[in-house]
Protein backbone atom coordinates (compact mmCIF):
# COMPACT_ATOMS: atom_id res chain seq x y z
CA UNK A 1 0.00 0.00 0.00
CA UNK A 2 1.48 3.50 -0.59
CA UNK A 3 0.86 6.30 1.39
CA UNK A 4 1.42 9.39 -0.20
CA UNK A 5 2.03 12.14 2.48
CA UNK A 6 2.63 10.84 5.42
CA UNK A 7 4.06 13.57 7.45
CA UNK A 8 1.02 15.45 7.18
CA UNK A 9 -0.80 12.51 9.18
CA UNK A 10 2.29 12.36 11.47
CA UNK A 11 1.73 15.86 11.89
CA UNK A 12 -1.56 15.73 12.72
CA UNK A 13 -1.58 13.13 15.40
CA UNK A 14 1.77 15.21 16.89
CA UNK A 15 -0.90 17.63 17.61
CA UNK A 16 0.89 20.15 15.17
CA UNK A 17 -2.62 20.08 13.10
CA UNK A 18 -5.83 19.09 14.23
CA UNK A 19 -6.83 17.20 11.45
CA UNK A 20 -5.94 15.80 8.00
CA UNK A 21 -7.89 14.83 5.12
CA UNK A 22 -7.56 11.60 2.75
CA UNK A 23 -8.69 9.52 -0.67
CA UNK A 24 -8.22 5.71 0.28
CA UNK A 25 -8.35 2.75 -2.48
CA UNK A 26 -7.18 -0.51 -2.42
CA UNK A 27 -3.62 0.58 -3.38
CA UNK A 28 -3.19 3.92 -1.90
CA UNK A 29 -3.52 6.17 0.66
CA UNK A 30 -2.86 9.93 0.23
CA UNK A 31 -3.18 12.61 3.19
CA UNK A 32 -3.71 16.17 1.82
CA UNK A 33 -4.45 19.34 4.40
CA UNK A 34 -7.75 20.26 5.54
CA UNK A 35 -8.02 23.39 3.80
CA UNK A 36 -8.52 21.28 0.24
CA UNK A 37 -11.60 19.76 -1.48
CA UNK A 38 -11.34 16.03 -1.91
CA UNK A 39 -12.48 16.35 -5.20
CA UNK A 40 -9.79 18.92 -6.11
CA UNK A 41 -7.00 15.83 -5.33
CA UNK A 42 -5.97 13.28 -7.95
CA UNK A 43 -3.19 11.47 -7.26
CA UNK A 44 -1.77 8.05 -8.21
CA UNK A 45 -4.96 6.92 -9.66
CA UNK A 46 -7.29 8.12 -7.11
CA UNK A 47 -10.03 10.43 -7.30
CA UNK A 48 -13.20 11.60 -5.52
CA UNK A 49 -16.04 12.99 -7.62
CA UNK A 50 -19.32 14.02 -6.59
CA UNK A 51 -22.12 11.37 -7.01
CA UNK A 52 -19.69 8.13 -6.42
CA UNK A 53 -18.27 8.68 -10.04
CA UNK A 54 -14.81 8.67 -8.45
CA UNK A 55 -13.12 5.59 -7.70
CA UNK A 56 -11.96 6.78 -4.18
CA UNK A 57 -12.87 7.02 -0.46
CA UNK A 58 -13.03 10.76 1.26
CA UNK A 59 -11.89 10.71 4.65
CA UNK A 60 -10.92 12.57 8.14
CA UNK A 61 -8.09 11.82 11.18
CA UNK A 62 -9.61 13.97 13.68
CA UNK A 63 -8.23 14.01 17.36
CA UNK A 64 -11.01 11.46 17.90
CA UNK A 65 -10.79 8.96 15.07
CA UNK A 66 -11.52 8.55 11.79
CA UNK A 67 -14.35 9.50 9.48
CA UNK A 68 -14.68 7.62 5.92
CA UNK A 69 -17.54 9.26 3.86
CA UNK A 70 -20.08 6.66 2.12
CA UNK A 71 -19.02 5.46 -1.33
CA UNK A 72 -21.37 2.98 -3.20
CA UNK A 73 -18.44 0.83 -4.81
CA UNK A 74 -17.23 0.33 -1.16
CA UNK A 75 -19.34 -2.08 1.06
CA UNK A 76 -18.05 -2.19 4.86
CA UNK A 77 -16.55 -4.91 4.62
CA UNK A 78 -14.09 -4.07 1.99
CA UNK A 79 -12.96 -0.69 3.88
CA UNK A 80 -12.14 -3.29 7.17
CA UNK A 81 -9.69 -5.25 4.74
CA UNK A 82 -8.28 -2.22 3.51
CA UNK A 83 -8.19 -0.26 6.99
CA UNK A 84 -6.19 -4.00 8.71
CA UNK A 85 -3.95 -3.34 6.04
CA UNK A 86 -3.30 0.13 7.15
CA UNK A 87 -2.93 -0.97 10.44
CA UNK A 88 -0.31 -3.45 9.98
CA UNK A 89 2.09 -0.34 8.98
CA UNK A 90 4.00 1.59 10.85
CA UNK A 91 2.88 4.92 10.00
CA UNK A 92 -0.21 3.92 10.94
CA UNK A 93 0.05 2.89 14.54
CA UNK A 94 -1.72 5.21 16.69
CA UNK A 95 -4.36 4.52 19.05
CA UNK A 96 -6.78 7.19 17.49
CA UNK A 97 -6.55 5.26 13.86
CA UNK A 98 -8.40 2.52 15.76
CA UNK A 99 -11.39 4.24 15.87
CA UNK A 100 -13.21 4.52 11.86
CA UNK A 101 -16.41 5.54 11.17
CA UNK A 102 -18.26 4.72 8.21
CA UNK A 103 -22.04 5.47 7.53
CA UNK A 104 -22.58 7.01 10.91
CA UNK A 105 -21.21 3.41 12.53
CA UNK A 106 -17.68 2.26 14.28
CA UNK A 107 -16.47 -0.39 11.89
Amino acid sequence: MDIINPELLKQALAGRGSSVKFLLGDSAIVFFPVTQQHRDIKSHGLSYEDDYKGNALAGLVTPNGVEIRFHKAYPVERIRAIWRRLRALPEFVDSRLNRVVYQGQEI
